[in-house]
């Protein structure tokens, strides 16, 4: 009270003199301004980010969890036995300190130890491990991932810290299969139980975030969580505001509404915020956009009539015309940065007239009618528009059939369509390759919507996965891809960048290969 008194009388200076001399630093310049600095910390308000989240949240459980957008906010929840390097995209231990192979069949992973569940929850132990794969593979949680753990012949828990899995056949991609991405994030079987048929909407992980509140119409918000492994976060709140129009997303950036834009695709847009000075946080080629070609429609059943769609649209002209940032020439069903990618496979030139000779070879010289399934939360794009003007020009007449995001992805994920887009970003291969063309994901088990069954590739694909011979593995990998692109049940249309616009006060916005942002290695400076 005596020194308040006396602040109160004396002038600014004398205060100063007797803060300095209560404090033992009055001989201290230097000490006096550390002091000082320290003080301003721990009185600062708390950092607090604010975020652009682009459509209806869908939840965040990691046994059916789809759309990046969702996939981001569970990736800072949970954590996997690895995880991605988000600069360079090489896997990194995570749960895992370390872990051991015996010729890629029998892995044996040792756990951190000390790593505390959000929500207390206790310490994580091997038996957390388990159980969560033991959830994914379970018939009754019904998940779209189950396949993707489908090669576990054997787990156990000889410890606390100790997870040693065998597996039924040598896969060298195991690493990629427990990370932190869908089937590999570790849940806690407690916090599943106490949620019940509210998991998707209550998820509780190790992670560097967790959730303090929902409101699926509005906003998602995730707070630090102190007792992370890594240490605490640096931003202490992250608010994700609901914004699905483009434009009204843009708006609300240049006026500071928010701080960062999850993903924004629209090229006029992003031209506009990249000449005003905002930070284009972005990365390039990180997955390639599908179109998928239900094999069991009466028309697309035939090779010619699919291999007529591919010549009958210039995807190249497309991508120029609408969207040079946001998109690349399709080149592939892996992507060009894959260690097993290959050039040698069928390419479907733009060429109208082989198109309409193809059509008229299978029985359609007048064409036929094909629907489309989308999403109403982005409507008939430009260059959906494009894509219908050059299939007419052919004979095809493609009709839209748009549906709220929700719905969309059941009938996707249901097979319910007869074309439909799919976009599934992945660092393992076997993620995209298995979850595509393997008949034991064909939907509803998993994402093989075109129903593609092709014994010899899946004898190729299985022998790849378990191969510890590199040249060999590089070769099975290629012929795939040739056979594949041959078969056409899928048709690359182009490969995908990503764009995080964000304030220039916004630092460590890192776009990693799945298009997810590790929120741990972001901070704000000063605005």
């Amino acid at each position: 009270m005596g020194i308040r008194l006396i602040k109160s009388i004396f002038s600014g200076v004398a205060a100063t003199l007797l803060l300095l001399a209560a404090t033992g630093c009055a001989g201290d310049a230097d000490k006096e301004n550390a002091g000082a600095a320290g003080a301003a910390s721990n009185t600062a308000a708390p950092k607090v980010l604010k975020v652009r989240f682009y459509d209806d949240p869908a939840g965040f459980d990691p046994s059916n969890i789809f759309r990046i957008e969702n996939e981001n906010i569970a990736f800072n929840i949970f954590s996997g036995l690895t995880t991605y390097d988000s600069d360079t995209g090489k896997l990194i231990p995570d749960l895992a300190e370390k872990w051991e192979t015996n010729g890629n069949k029998e892995w044996t992973f040792h756990l951190r130890k000390g790593v505390k569940w959000q929500k207390g929850y206790g310490e994580l132990t091997s038996k957390d491990v388990l159980y969560s794969y033991q959830r994914i593979l379970d018939p009754k949680t019904a998940s779209p991932y189950a396949l993707d753990l489908g090669n576990i012949a054997s787990m156990e828990a000889p410890d606390d810290y100790t997870v040693v899995i065998k597996l039924k056949q040598p896969d060298g991609n195991f690493l990629h299969v427990v990370a932190n991405y869908h089937q590999g994030q570790i849940m806690k079987k407690e916090a599943v139980e106490k949620a019940g048929n509210n998991v998707k909407w209550e998820p509780v992980g190790t992670g560097p975030y967790q959730l303090e509140s929902i409101n699926p119409s509005s906003q998602i918000v995730l707070t630090r969580h102190d007792d992370y492994y890594r240490g605490k976060a640096p931003i202490e709140k992250l608010i994700f505001n609901i914004i699905k129009d483009e434009q009204t997303a843009t708006i609300a950036l240049q006026n500071g509404e928010v701080d960062l834009l999850m993903r924004a695709n629209r090229q006029e847009n992003l031209d506009d915020l990249e000449k005003a000075g905002f930070k284009m946080n972005h990365v390039d080629n990180y997955a390639a956009s599908l179109k998928v070609f239900n094999l069991e429609h009466p028309a697309l059943k035939d090779l010619k009539v699919r291999q007529a769609y591919a010549h009958a649209v210039d995807w190249a002209a497309i991508v120029k015309a609408t969207s040079p940032k946001l998109n690349s020439p399709p080149d592939g069903i892996l992507l060009d940065w894959m260690d097993v990618y290959t050039k040698d496979f069928p390419k479907y030139e733009y060429n109208p007239e082989k198109a309409k000779a193809l059509l008229k070879e299978a029985g359609y010289p007048n064409g036929f009618k094909i629907n489309q399934s989308s999403t109403s939360a982005t409507g008939v794009t430009e260059s959906m528009q494009l894509e219908k003007e050059y299939l007419s020009k052919v004979g095809i007449d493609l009709n839209f059939e748009l549906t709220d995001t929700p719905t969309y992805n059941k009938k996707r994920n249901n097979g319910e369509f007869e074309t439909s887009g799919r976009l599934l970003p992945a660092v393992n291969p076997d993620m995209i390759l298995f979850s595509f063309l393997h008949p034991d994901n064909i939907a509803p088990k998993g994402l093989n919507g075109a129903r593609y069954n092709n014994p010899e590739l899946t004898q190729q694909l299985e022998k790849a996965r378990a191969s510890a011979d590199e040249k060999e593995r590089k070769e099975l990998y290629a012929s795939v891809q040739k056979t594949v692109m041959a078969d056409l049940p899928y048709l690359p249309m182009y490969t995908s960048n990503v764009y995080w616009p964000s304030q220039k006060w916004v630092n460590g916005v890192v776009i990693n290969k799945l298009a997810q942002v590790n929120f741990f290695g972001v901070d704000i400076q000063n605005k």
